[in-house]
């Protein structure tokens, strides 16, 4: 009987972990040329644009990386910048629009 319960425990944490494993946005980041081909077949936003407007809200900030990503269905520019403090600030902009969102996922 002991077994029976503890082997439900285990699945019940198990099936807990599973279904909020699965809730969670699936992120894939795009290399260059997929990046370019997403860019093309979506009619997403300039990634030059995004980065500007990145770079808008941290002013005097030097650009480090900007990459393309889809968390799920949405595309999002993932855009890191080094403001004169000296700590790494990340941005995300909206790839469809080149509006500042927030970290998907939050």
């Amino acid at each position: 009987m002991k077994r029976c319960l503890a082997s439900l425990a285990a699945v019940a944490v198990c099936g807990a972990t599973i279904s909020a494993a699965s809730a969670a946005p699936v992120r894939e980041c795009l290399d260059a040329a997929q990046a370019r081909a997403a860019v093309a077949e979506h009619k997403l936003a300039n990634p030059v644009m995004a980065q500007r407007s990145a770079v808008k809200r941290v002013p005097g900030a030097e650009l480090l990386r900007s990459r393309l990503c889809r968390w799920n269905e949405d595309f999002i520019y993932e855009i890191s910048l080094l403001p004169r403090d000296g700590k790494v600030t990340e941005i995300y902009v909206r790839a469809i629009d080149g509006q500042i969102a927030n970290k998907p996922g939050e």
